[in-house]
């Protein structure tokens, strides 16, 4: 779920730069700001491509060492709520980026079946 939340995070925040760089007409000014200035939603794509790489990053590394699992997924749950700024991964991403997060910390690591016991007679 984490690596999906990071993955939209990271498409959502590139579609808004590119929105924001090549049609910035749709894109509504903000209070404040002179016209449709781009210069805020450079801010807000950076923020955006910086979570999506972080709790991708956090994604990856709960598969690979599942051991800091806590520590991944407090990543994951931390990087995921900034990302509401560029639109969350489509809110989707940030959702899952939620459950992902939380849901590592129930994870348990996984057993080796036992060894059948052999006899000696």
């Amino acid at each position: 779920m984490s690596l999906i939340a990071g993955i939209l995070i990271l498409c959502n925040a590139a579609l808004l730069g590119a929105a924001a760089t090549w049609f910035p007409g749709i894109i509504p000014a903000l209070p404040g700001s002179d016209n449709n200035s781009t210069i805020p939603f450079a801010g807000f794509t950076a923020v955006g491509l910086i979570c999506g790489v972080l709790v991708l990053l956090g994604a990856i590394m709960l598969n690979i060492k599942p051991v800091n699992k806590k520590a991944w997924g407090i990543m994951i749950i931390v990087f995921s709520i900034p990302s509401v700024i560029t639109g969350g991964g489509f809110i989707i991403g940030f959702i899952l980026g939620m459950i992902g997060g939380a849901k590592s910390f129930s994870l348990e690591p996984e057993k080796q079946a036992p060894t059948p016991a052999t006899t000696m007679t």
